[in-house]
């Protein structure tokens, strides 16, 4: 059957519209045309236009078809909500237990139950990639942890809940080298594996509460598509795992502030790297929110604890001075990714591992993320398959007849 296409005032008697808008419609709303040889004219895509019309006063729906509906996290200018709590406000008490609960939707009870023994094979592979990466082991683990535990197949809420309780236990392992996974707080696990101070544990338990969860970061989007898909929450969070791997993603890209804050505390008083900056007209990596133009409330949140218990640290105080010369030079606030790199370093410092070999990727942040794309999927299993997708052509058409 042959496409078929409209003049501009068919297309916008179709939509409503005046011709004039319709020629924003095109670049905005994706409507294909051709132009009519010898005129100035233009002929429309019929199965776009419908399309547009079909769209209105709908949720816009994903290009691959998935709605983006979601009952977990509000984003706001004060920062995200988490079932209608603030996280800024559940980061002053809550632990990351009590929050992934909330996120799941289920009782906070689900975190009694001990977490399964490793049967012999997986703390013989276990012992094995002791020097891989924590995201390698963790992949390569996975899918095994998955096979010892065949809870791990029950897709209900309460079955994924429970899952999900296995996976941050084992991840926490993971992340700190140990050979199996343990029922206690995981701020505490990680605190006293890292031979941190109740300062430096505090801080490390608001920073897990701030990462669980902002909503359909591509990360948590994948884990979206592929829980779906039906597979279990294991495969579910790999997938996150993986995303967060790519050097294109958001966490890929933390390299720069990296580089950054580790010449602001080599500095001699953590302005220059900032300055230096800022006379090549050079981004500053860490800086500056596309969500949160005001700031990012997490991030304030973050080092607003830092205030109270780090005021004589030398390296806070330099970046306290960085932070000021971006600000007052360039209006910039520090954004989430920049306090939470700090925040490892500190973690790092206390357990003397800030080499040039440090596993970037046995980071608590990963840990806490891992609440939110446990909620997400269990909402979207809940929501059912996407369906089978079209592709959208955007190559050459065929001219009309």
């Amino acid at each position: 059957m042959p496409l078929e296409y409209w003049t501009a005032k068919q297309s916008a008697d179709f939509l409503g519209i005046r011709p004039a808008s319709l020629y924003a419609y095109v670049s905005r709303k994706g409507i294909r045309s051709v132009a009519v040889p010898g005129t100035r004219e233009h002929r429309y895509l019929r199965s776009d236009i419908e399309g547009v019309r079909k769209r209105k006063g709908r949720t816009v729906p994903s290009d691959d078809g998935m709605e983006l509906k979601s009952a977990i996290t509000l984003i706001t200018e004060d920062g995200p909500y988490y079932r209608g709590q603030s996280a800024s406000k559940l980061a002053h008490s809550a632990t990351i237990e009590t929050v992934a609960a909330l996120l799941w939707d289920v009782d906070e009870a689900v975190f009694d139950e001990e977490p399964p023994a490793a049967d012999p094979a997986i703390a013989e592979l276990n012992r094995h990639l002791v020097g891989a990466p924590a995201m390698h082991r963790a992949l390569a683990l996975f899918p095994f942890l998955e096979e010892s535990t065949p809870r791990a197949f029950d897709l209900s809420r309460e079955g994924m809940a429970l899952t999900g309780t296995h996976i941050m236990r084992w991840l926490a392992a993971i992340m700190l080298r140990q050979s199996a996974a343990r029922s206690e707080p995981i701020h505490a696990q990680f605190g006293k594996a890292l031979n941190l101070n109740e300062r430096l544990s505090e801080l490390l338990r608001r920073l897990l509460v701030l990462s669980a969860d902002h909503g359909f970061e591509e990360a948590t989007y994948a884990v979206r598509y592929v829980a779906s898909t039906g597979v279990t929450p294991w495969r579910i969070v790999a997938t996150g795992l993986s995303v967060t791997t790519g050097r294109a993603s958001k966490f890929g890209r933390n390299d720069a502030v990296r580089r950054l804050l580790a010449e602001i505390v080599a500095s001699r008083d953590g302005t220059q790297p900032v300055l230096e900056r800022i006379k090549g007209n050079e981004d500053i990596p860490g800086f500056a929110s596309v969500v949160y133009p005001k700031g990012d409330p997490r991030a304030r949140a973050l080092l607003d604890h830092c205030d109270e218990v780090m005021a004589g640290d030398k390296e806070y105080k330099m970046l306290k001075r960085a932070l000021q010369t971006a600000n007052e030079y360039k209006g910039l606030q520090p954004n989430f990714a920049l306090a939470t790199l700090f925040a490892d370093m500190k973690f790092r410092s206390a357990r003397k591992s800030r080499t040039q070999n440090a596993d970037f990727s046995e980071t608590p942040f990963i840990v806490g993320r891992t609440a939110g794309w446990i909620a997400h999927a269990i909402e979207q299993y809940a929501l059912g398959e996407t369906g089978r997708r079209t592709v959208d052509y955007r190559g050459l058409l065929p001219m009309p007849a």
